[in-house]
C-alpha cells in the first residue's frame, strides 16, 4: 500500500504537505507497526496544474531520494495550484514506470484524467467486470487495471457519472479503495474525486485503520486529503474522512475557490 497527497489551494501553504510527504514515505510508523517495512519505495510521481500548465512526473526512484525534482516541485508551488502526489509501495504487479501512479488516460468521450490509488482490489474480478482479455494485463498492478476500467466505463465528469462508475469499481476491493482522480474537459473548471473506502476487516484492526484511513484538512486557501502518516510528520487541524466517503470538487483556478460536494459510496 501507498502513501498518497492531494491538495487544492495556495501553493505556499501545499509545500510543508509535501515535505511531510516525502517524510512520510521514507519512515512510516504504521506501516511498520503492521510488520510490512517503513518505506514507500517503489517509484513516485505528481501531476501539478497551475496557471493554465500541466507538469505531469513519474519516477521508479524512492520519493525520498528524488531530491532534485522535489526541489524543483517546491519551486513551481507558487500561486494557486491543484496537486496529486503518489508514493509506491507495491502490493501487485511489477516495479516499473507502467505501474507508477498517477495513471493518465484520455477517454473517447472527450475528457482526460489521472488517477491515484491506495489499498489492494481484486484485479481479476476488475478484469472481469471491463471485458478485458487476462493475458493483455498480467504484468500490470490492480490500480493500473481499475484506471483502465475506468476509462471504458466513465460516460462523462459529471457527479452522476462519476459517482455511477465508481460505485461499481469499488466492489473489487479486497483491502481499500482510496482513490484521488482529477479530470480535465474542455470546462474551464478542473473536477477532482476522491473516496475513502476500506473493507469492515481494516477498519475494526486498529493496526491497519490507523494505516489505511484518509485525512482532511481545510484552512483558509487551502483543502487537502492525505494518508494518515502525513499528520505525524504535519501537526494541523486534520480530519479523519468517515468510511465510504466520496468527495466530487469542482475547483475555479481563476477564482481560487473550490466547492465540494460529499457522497457516499
Amino acid at each position: 500500500m501507498c502513501r498518497i497527497l492531494f491538495a487544492a489551494g495556495e501553493g505556499e501553504r501545499i509545500r510543508p504537505l509535501l515535505d511531510a510527504l516525502v517524510n512520510a514515505s521514507k519512515k512510516d510508523p504504521y506501516k511498520e507497526a503492521r510488520g510490512r517495512g517503513s518505506q514507500h519505495k517503489d517509484g513516485w510521481g505528481y501531476l501539478l496544474i497551475r496557471d493554465g500548465t500541466e507538469r505531469y512526473y513519474r519516477s521508479v526512484n524512492p520519493m525520498f531520494h528524488d531530491i532534485d525534482e522535489i526541489q524543483t516541485l517546491n519551486e513551481r508551488l507558487n500561486g494557486f495550484v491543484v496537486l496529486m502526489v503518489h508514493a509506491r509501495a507495491a502490493s501487485q504487479g511489477s516495479v516499473g514506470l507502467l505501474n507508477t501512479h498517477p495513471f493518465a488516460f484520455s477517454s473517447r468521450r472527450g475528457f482526460s484524467f489521472w488517477l491515484l490509488h491506495n489499498g489492494d482490489l481484486d484485479k481479476e474480478r476488475l478484469v472481469e467486470m471491463a471485458g478485458f482479455e487476462r493475458g493483455d494485463l498480467a504484468e500490470v498492478s490492480d490500480s493500473y487495471v481499475l484506471a483502465a476500467y475506468l476509462c471504458r466505463h466513465l460516460g462523462g465528469t459529471s457527479k452522476e457519472d462519476v459517482i455511477e462508475a465508481y460505485r461499481e469499481a469499488v466492489k473489487a476491493t479486497r483491502t481499500s479503495f482510496n482513490t484521488v482522480t482529477v479530470f480535465q474537459d474542455t470546462s474551464p473548471e478542473i473536477r477532482a474525486f476522491i473516496t475513502a473506502y476500506s473493507t469492515e476487516n481494516r477498519v475494526k484492526d486498529p493496526k491497519d485503520w490507523d494505516y489505511v484511513k484518509i485525512l482532511s484538512l481545510e484552512e483558509d486557501g487551502l483543502f487537502a486529503i492525505a494518508s494518515s502518516t502525513v499528520e505525524l510528520y504535519h501537526p494541523a487541524d486534520w480530519r479523519v474522512l468517515k468510511n465510504g466517503t466520496a468527495l466530487y470538487l469542482r475547483i475555479n483556478p481563476r477564482e481560487r475557490r473550490v466547492d465540494r460536494i460529499m457522497e457516499s459510496l
